[in-house]
């Protein structure tokens, strides 16, 4: 990823700092004491030292691609960067912030606070990954506007840093609460016949993969012949669908509507059952596994958000 160029300045510790150097200036000229004046040159000469070091230390750093993992309202949003060292030393202490911009119907630049996980080290010529977190705000869909790597190695007395254009979208997903029972369920299949993927069913042919699905049940001796990819099906009365309708809980106030939606789809991912989605005029077509969740809490994160659409 392309970087800007290194900016320097002053870290807050100047604010006790440079009272000190002042002070022991007063204290040179006044008592004409030349170990002080060796102290304060010597002090002074590291500062001004420190500021090439600082520098030094992030010059041949690159980041070369940033990950965004989604997160309920409430959590962590945990931040993936890849970095890698290919100068000749060693890249110690460092941080970083962020500038983000939400997507509504207001813009609005938030400040830019340090990210949590900070203080890296990567070796000369080598390459890591830095996992970062920093708190989950309302539900919607934000946008990572840029990511600031910072380091004031080895005095802290100056912050070198750069900015990486992100310019990538995430989604907070409304927080899953509410009753764990199920609204309706109705039996899967053709005619009424229930599906099932469950092991401990009767075996009832295969049908193809769909993207997304869980790789548990993929016919892999059937694959390692050279046939498609084809998952197991098993008859019984396990297998069933679920319809999921946001206007069906006109009672409740769309937060908590949305939130009892998304305990509904994560529980349905965990127990493997199929379910279709309902949000006013959005529909998503019955589905299950990682993908079809992903789909479901996205549309749940935005619904009702810079459109006048009503969920009832």
């Amino acid at each position: 990823m392309k970087r800007e160029k290194i900016r320097l300045r002053p870290t807050g510790l100047w604010l006790l700092f440079g009272p000190i150097l002042g002070c022991m200036w007063l204290a040179a000229v006044n008592y004409s004491n030349n170990l002080v004046y060796a102290i304060l040159y010597l002090v002074g000469s590291l500062s001004f030292i420190s500021i090439f070091h600082t520098w030094r230390n992030v010059a041949s750093l690159e980041v070369e691609h940033i990950r965004i993992n989604p997160a309920f309202a409430g959590e962590k949003v945990q931040v993936k960067i890849h970095l890698r060292n290919p100068g000749k030393r060693p890249v110690y202490e460092l941080f970083f912030a962020r500038r983000r911009e939400e997507i509504s119907l207001r813009r609005r630049f938030l400040p830019l606070p340090m990210l949590e996980g900070g203080g890296a080290r990567i070796d000369a010529g080598d390459a890591r990954t830095v996992e970062v977190t920093f708190p989950a705000g309302r539900r919607g869909m934000y946008r990572f506007e840029s990511l600031f790597v910072r380091t004031s190695y080895p005095f802290g007395l100056f912050w070198a840093s750069f900015r990486v254009p992100v310019e990538t979208d995430y989604f907070i997903y409304p927080k899953p609460k509410g009753h764990e029972a199920w609204p309706d369920l109705h039996p899967s299949g053709e005619g009424g016949q229930p599906f099932s993927t469950r092991p401990g069913d009767d075996f009832a042919g295969v049908r193809p993969y769909g993207p997304g699905e869980s790789l548990r049940h993929v016919d892999w001796k059937a694959y390692a012949r050279g046939r498609p990819l084809s998952v197991k099906q098993f008859t019984g009365g396990e297998g069933n669908e679920l319809w999921l309708d946001a206007s069906e809980m006109s009672h409740l106030p769309l937060e908590d509507r949305l939130s009892q939606l998304a305990l509904w789809i994560v529980n349905a991912e965990k127990e493997e059952i199929s379910y279709a989605l309902k949000l006013g005029r959005t529909t998503l077509p019955l589905g299950k596994g990682p993908a079809q969740s992903k789909r479901s809490l996205e549309a749940l994160a935005v619904a009702g958000m810079g459109t006048e659409e009503k969920l009832s």
